[in-house]
């Protein structure tokens, strides 16, 4: 009985030693822990992608693109009335005729005997001339028999006006009669120029008048093309350089043909405040030449040439950043900004003229929370430390095996 209240009595007591003792254990544990496991930090280095920088004389460019006009495109209507004699059977639609070429003649009967009639009041107004001379003659004779006692007007006694109307009525003949001469050349509608035929309006028989239009034809020598390029590059366009036109779902990728730039026009385009150019292009058929050929309504791509702009640094769109500089890697592999001047933004190129050190070479990629001065690594460095350390590593692998080699050839000889 004594041992059990004496055990009870002592049971507190050693309950508290007991959670002393565990207490102190778990608190040495937490301790120890952190030390046993805590790894050891290293402070890493970003890696970037950079780019060298390229400096020189560039001369820039801009691709733009429009539709194919006609140069020059005519509706032909006969000179003179009447009726459809002949059409010419190549001046159908598509036909390509030359200049001089007849498309139609209209019937000559009416003309002929115009012009006829034409030929006979002449001859007539030639007689009436002749006689007229005949008497102005006797005038002058008549005139020397009265003497100088006799005051006179010389010119009614001479006849000269009716000299005049005479000599008027001869010319007034002789107009009428080329007037005639030209109507009935005027029968045969010839093409004004080198072209196709678009469309045909008449048949045979079909009576014409001066307001009917007989063709429609297109100058094929010269096409057209209208394209647009912005105000900035219109300010660097070297309108002496030729374009190069191309169609490249049609005709190939390395395919192309030259255009001229002609104008520019006076206005802005409406809708996007940009310079409209005329280029034209020559023999668009291509006749006795292995060209493409060109249509109208074609939709064409053009490069423009603009003028060299000298000792440039070429830069990415993505390089440029909104306060006008740039971000490179100096020498010392630490971040740093140039401050840079735009010559010319181009679509995909941008060049500037900005103070770049030696050994800058571009961050050729998005910065990111970065500073200047800060210290970074970049891949080309990383990759040429792999090649090297690879080539350390082969060198140790052939001396390895160059010394074991040796060691064989020495064995044999010893064995021998």
């Amino acid at each position: 009985m004594r041992n059990f209240f004496f055990s009870k009595k002592l049971l507190p007591l050693f309950i508290v030693i007991l959670g002393g003792v565990l207490g102190y254990l778990i608190l040495e544990a937490g301790e120890k822990k952190p030390n046993q496991f805590q790894k050891k930090k290293t402070k890493r280095v970003r890696v970037v992608q950079t780019i060298e920088l390229e400096r020189g004389s560039v001369i820039p460019s801009w691709e733009a693109s429009g539709f194919v006009i006609a140069a020059e495109s005519v509706d032909v209507s006969p000179r003179v009335a009447g009726n459809i004699e002949s059409i010419n059977p190549e001046a159908i639609p598509g036909g390509l005729l030359k200049k001089g070429q007849w498309l139609a003649s209209l019937e000559t009967i009416e003309y002929q005997l115009a012009l006829q009639s034409q030929q006979s009041q002449l001859a007539q107004a030639q007689a009436n001339l002749e006689l007229e001379l005949a008497d102005q003659v006797l005038a002058q004779e008549e005139l020397k028999l009265l003497g100088d006692h006799v005051v006179i007007e010389q010119s009614l006694v001479l006849r000269e006006p009716q000299l005049t109307v005479a000599k008027a009525r001869v010319s007034v003949a002789q107009n009428n009669l080329d007037k005639a001469k030209l109507d009935l050349d005027r029968t045969k509608v010839l093409m004004p120029f080198d072209g196709k035929i678009v469309s045909k309006n008449i048949g045979q028989g079909s009576k014409v008048s001066t307001n009917t239009t007989l063709f429609s034809i297109v100058n094929t020598n010269t096409y057209w093309l209208e394209v647009k390029i912005p105000h900035k590059f219109f300010n660097i366009l070297d309108a002496e350089q030729m374009a190069k036109v191309s169609q490249q779902r049609i005709w190939g990728d390395s395919v192309n043909r030259q255009a001229k730039v002609l104008s520019f026009s006076p206005e802005l385009d409406s809708n996007d405040r940009q310079v409209k150019i005329l280029l034209s292009i020559e023999n668009p058929l291509s006749e006795n030449s292995t060209l493409p050929s060109v249509f109208i309504n074609d939709f064409l791509n053009v490069e423009l040439m603009g003028k060299p702009i000298n000792n440039a640094w070429t830069i990415k769109y993505s390089w440029l950043q909104a306060d006008n500089t740039i971000w490179v890697v100096d020498k010392n592999n630490t971040l740093q900004k140039r401050p840079v001047k735009i010559l010319f933004k181009g679509r995909e190129l941008i060049y500037i003229d900005t103070d770049v050190e030696d050994g800058d070479r571009a961050l050729a990629e998005k910065p990111g929370i970065a500073s200047v001065g800060l210290k970074v690594n970049t891949r080309e460095d990383l990759a040429r430390s792999i090649e090297e350390e690879g080539d350390k590593s082969y060198q140790k692998i052939n001396q390895t095996r160059m010394t074991k080699a040796i060691k064989n050839q020495k064995g044999l000889k010893h064995e021998i």
